[in-house]
C-alpha cells in the first residue's frame, strides 16, 4: 500500500511555530512555515494533535476529542473581518494594557506559554463574539455557521456545556462539581444551559471560527501541494468533555473517578511505568455500539488531515493498565466484568498477554473503522515492544508503521569481511514512514551526542549503542560541502531539579531530566547533514524530519520528557532560526534522494552513488581527536 508518493516532510507542533505572542497560530506563523516548506521542496506537514490541551499543555491528555484548541485561532482574522475593532487593535483598551501584553500583530517567541495565552486572549474572544451577535463583521463566519452547527451537533453541545460548567466552577476536574451537574441530571443541565446561554453561545461561536480558519489553512496546505499529516491520541484526559458526557464508554464512575488508569509498563526509560491521566476504554461497550463514538471520531479526524497516525497503535491490540490511586469497593468487580468482556470480543483471547495486559478489540476495531474511514489514511505507531500480535494486526490491514532512526542502533552488526558496520536503515521497509527522531525523544543531534558521552557504558538507555559504530555509517552519507550543524541555540527550559544537575555535572540519562544542553563538539555537529541524508535515502515511501533535527538544535529544544511531568510541550522556535539556508539545504538533499514529486526526475539514491562519486567526503581519521566543544578524551 502506498502512503503517497515518494517523499517528505517535516514535524512541528503549532504551539511551536514562531511569530505571535505566547504560542503559535494559525494565522502568520502557520502561513509562513508553509512557505518554508515549499521553498524546501516538502510534500508533508506533520503537527501533533490540535484538540484542547491539559493544563500542563500536553495534547495527548486533551479535553476533546472532537474540539480545536482555540489558542490557535489568529486574532488577525478577526481583526480583518471587523470582529475586533480598530481601537481595540491598537491597544486602547483597559483589558490589553491590564493583561501586559497585546497580542496581534507582535513577533515574539520564547516558551509556549498557555496560561498568558488564555489571559491575554479572552477580552479580544469576548469582544469578537459580542460584535459577531450584534451582527457586526465576521460575514465568512456567518456564511458557515449554520452547516457548521448542524453538522457537529454530536460533541459540540457537550462540549459547550463542559467548558461552561469547568469556567462557572473554575476547574476541569469534573468530579469537584456538584453532584447533579457532574451526573449529568436533565433538568439540572436544562436550567445550566438557560442561566448560562452567552457563555455557550460563545464556545460554539469559537469552535465554529477555528472550524473556518482550520478548513482555509488546509486549502492553503493544498495549493503548496503539501498534505497535512495528524495524530489521534489513543486516549482523552480524565478532565474532559467526552469522559464527563460519556462515562459508560471510559473505565469511569459516574462521579469522574478513575477506576483503570491507561499508562504503559516499566521499561528503560521509565522504572516504574507511565501514568497517562486518562481512564482507559471500556470496550465492551464501544463494541456494543459498534464502536460509534470512534467513528465519530476518526471522519471527525479526517476532515481536518489527510493522513493520521494512530498514537499507541499497540494499545488496540492489548493495553496496559494502572488501578485507581483512590481504590473504592466494586472497583475490582467492574474490572473483572471488563477482563471477562475482552476474552469475548476479543479476536484472539487465547494469545499470550503479560501480566497487566488486557486484549483490546483488535481486528473488531478496525473492521468498524474502515467501514467509513479509508484505510490508506491511517500510519500506526508501533513502537516500544511488538509482540507477534500486534505486527499481525497491522499488517493484516496493510497500515504502515513507523521506523525512528534513534531506535535502529542497538546492537549494530559489523562485517567480518570488510570490518564495516552495517545500515540497519537499509532494513527499513518500504511501506512505513521513517523518522529521525519523534517528539517524545531528544531531537537527533542531541542524541548523538549522548550515545557519544555515555554511549557503552551502564546507562539503559545507552549500553547497546556505539558511537563510533554509528558514525562509520553515517559517513557513507557525507557530501563534500556539506555544512556543520549551524549550533543555534535554542532556549532551554530549566527546572530547579535540571539547574542542580547542571552545577553538580550529574548526566542526563541518569536523572531523567534535560539540562542545558553543551555545544556540540565538532564531530557530532559534521553529522548533521548526514543523518537527514540517511533517512531521507531509505526505502520508506515517506520520511518525516522534526523541525529540530532540520534546524540542528539539541537537547534544550526537546519537546517532551515521557514520565516527567514539568517542562514539557513549551518548545517554540527562536525567531529568526528558520532561515534560507535551511530550505536550500532540505530541498537539495529532497532532489537528491528522489522525494520531490512535483517532480518527474528520478536520481539515483545517494548511497547508490557513494562508492563511486567522488563529491562523497571521508571524515579524516584524526577529526575525532581534533574535536572541539566538550568532546570527551
Amino acid at each position: 500500500m502506498q502512503i503517497m508518493e515518494r517523499s517528505s516532510g517535516v514535524l512541528a507542533p503549532l504551539f511551536s511555530l514562531p511569530g505571535s505572542l505566547d504560542i503559535g497560530t494559525l494565522g502568520l506563523p502557520a502561513v509562513t512555515f508553509l512557505n518554508f516548506l515549499q521553498s524546501a521542496k516538502q510534500s508533508c506537514f506533520q503537527t501533533l494533535p490540535i484538540n484542547p490541551v491539559d493544563e500542563s499543555g500536553s495534547p495527548y491528555a486533551g479535553r476533546s476529542a472532537f474540539a480545536g484548541e482555540v489558542l490557535y485561532l489568529d486574532l488577525e482574522e478577526l481583526y480583518r473581518e471587523n470582529l475586533i475593532p480598530k481601537t481595540t487593535a491598537l491597544n486602547e483598551t483597559s483589558e490589553s494594557r491590564r493583561n501586559g501584553g497585546f497580542p496581534l500583530f507582535v513577533k515574539n517567541s520564547g516558551v509556549a506559554n498557555y496560561q498568558k495565552a488564555y489571559a491575554r486572549r479572552r477580552p479580544f474572544w469576548n469582544e469578537a463574539f459580542e460584535r459577531y451577535r450584534a451582527g457586526q463583521g465576521g460575514e465568512r463566519y456567518r456564511r458557515a455557521e449554520e452547516t457548521f452547527y448542524a453538522e457537529n451537533k454530536f460533541w459540540l453541545d457537550d462540549y459547550a456545556l463542559y467548558q461552561t460548567a469547568a469556567d462557572v466552577f473554575n476547574s476541569y476536574d469534573w468530579s469537584t462539581w456538584p453532584t447533579e451537574i457532574r451526573r449529568r441530571d436533565h433538568d439540572a443541565l436544562d436550567a445550566f444551559a438557560k442561566e448560562h446561554a452567552d457563555k455557550l453561545e460563545q464556545t460554539r461561536f469559537l469552535q465554529l471560527v477555528f472550524d473556518v480558519q482550520w478548513r482555509e489553512f488546509r486549502q492553503e496546505c493544498a495549493k503548496r501541494q503539501i498534505k497535512l499529516f495528524g495524530d489521534v491520541p489513543i486516549y482523552v484526559g480524565q478532565f474532559s468533555a467526552d469522559v464527563w458526557a460519556h462515562p459508560e464508554l471510559f473505565m469511569t464512575s459516574p462521579d469522574g473517578r478513575m477506576i483503570r488508569e491507561g499508562g504503559s509498563a516499566a521499561d528503560d526509560y521509565n522504572p516504574d511505568g507511565q501514568r497517562w491521566n486518562s481512564p482507559t476504554y471500556r470496550w465492551s461497550r464501544h463494541v456494543e455500539t459498534d464502536f460509534s463514538w470512534w467513528k465519530s471520531r476518526m471522519k471527525k479526524t479526517l476532515e481536518r488531515f489527510d493522513m493520521t497516525r494512530l498514537d499507541h497503535f499497540i494499545g488496540f491490540y492489548n493495553y496496559y493498565s494502572f488501578p485507581s490511586i483512590a481504590p473504592e469497593p466494586g472497583d475490582d468487580a467492574v474490572w473483572n466484568e471488563e477482563r471477562n468482556a475482552a476474552a469475548r470480543y476479543a479476536v484472539h483471547p487465547d494469545d499470550a498477554y503479560d501480566q497487566g495486559w488486557t486484549p483490546g478489540p483488535q481486528e473488531r476495531f478496525f473492521d468498524a473503522i474502515f467501514s467509513v474511514c479509508p484505510r490508506e489514511a491511517f500510519v500506526a505507531e508501533d513502537l516500544g515492544v511488538m509482540k507477534p500480535g500486534v505486527t499481525a494486526l497491522r499488517e493484516h490491514y496493510n497500515i504502515p508503521g513507523m521506523r525512528v532512526f534513534q531506535f535502529s542502533f542497538e546492537n549494530i552488526e559489523i562485517d567480518k569481511t570488510t570490518g564495516r558496520a552495517s545500515s540497519p536503515l537499509k532494513r527499513w521497509p518500504e511501506s512505513s514512514v521513517g523518522y529521525t527522531g519523534t517528539h517524545d525523544g531528544a531531537p537527533v543531534l542531541g542524541w548523538l551526542d549522548d550515545v557519544r558521552r555515555f554511549g557503552g557504558r551502564k546507562f539503559k538507555l545507552f549500553e547497546n549503542l556505539h558511537f563510533e559504530a554509528i558514525r562509520s555509517v553515517l559517513r557513507r552519507y557525507r557530501g563534500r560541502n556539506d555544512p556543520l550543524s549551524p549550533l543555534r541555540k535554542s532556549r532551554p527550559i530549566l527546572t530547579a531539579f535540571s539547574r542542580i544537575a547542571d552545577i553538580l555535572g550529574l548526566s542526563r540519562p541518569k536523572l531523567g531530566v534535560v539540562v542545558r544542553a553543551p555545544q556540540l563538539p565538532r564531530n557530532v555537529a559534521i553529522l548533521h547533514a548526514a543523518v537527514i541524508r540517511a533517512v531521507a535515502d531509505t526505502q520508506s515511501r515517506l520520511v518525516i524530519f522534526p523541525l529540530q533535527d532540520v534546524l540542528g538544535l539539541t537537547n534544550d529544544s526537546r519537546l517532551n520528557y515521557p514520565g516527567v511531568n514539568k517542562g514539557a510541550w513549551k518548545w517554540r522556535v527562536p525567531s529568526g532560526s528558520i532561515i534560507e539556508e535551511d530550505a536550500e539545504f532540505l530541498a537539495q538533499i529532497t532532489e537528491e534522494t528522489a522525494r520531490n514529486p512535483r517532480t518527474s526526475r528520478l536520481a539515483r539514491s545517494f548511497s547508490a552513488r557513494s562508492a563511486s562519486d567522488s563529491s562523497v567526503y571521508e571524515e579524516p581519521a584524526s577529526a575525532a581527536s581534533n574535536a572541539g566543544g566538550n568532546a570527551e578524551r
